[in-house]
């Protein structure tokens, strides 16, 4: 049998501690939800938003957020958001 290399010491031991924490009862991962800054975010996006007078694009801009994650706010706190009606594309 080999000698186990470094890298899968480190596995091993990373995974035994992640068991080990488990059986202790430990929550493992990053938290479910938005937090105090992120609701505040939701709240002041979702009253641009819905006003309409700036595009989606400039409110991710202002709150130095992406396009993505300011949908996923909007749809945490329960904005219905508009399908943007584009001209289909056409390639040459």
């Amino acid at each position: 049998m080999a000698p186990a290399t470094r890298r899968e010491v480190i596995r091993e031991r990373t995974l035994a501690g992640l068991a080990s924490a488990r059986r202790r009862g430990q929550l493992l991962g990053r938290r479910k939800g938005l937090s105090k800054a992120g609701e505040w975010k939701a709240r002041i996006a979702e009253s641009l938003y819905k006003e309409g007078k700036y595009s989606v694009e400039q409110i991710a801009r202002e709150f130095h957020l992406s396009k993505t994650t300011l949908y996923k706010y909007l749809r945490v706190i329960g904005v219905e958001i508009e399908s943007a009606s584009q001209e289909p594309v056409t390639t040459i």
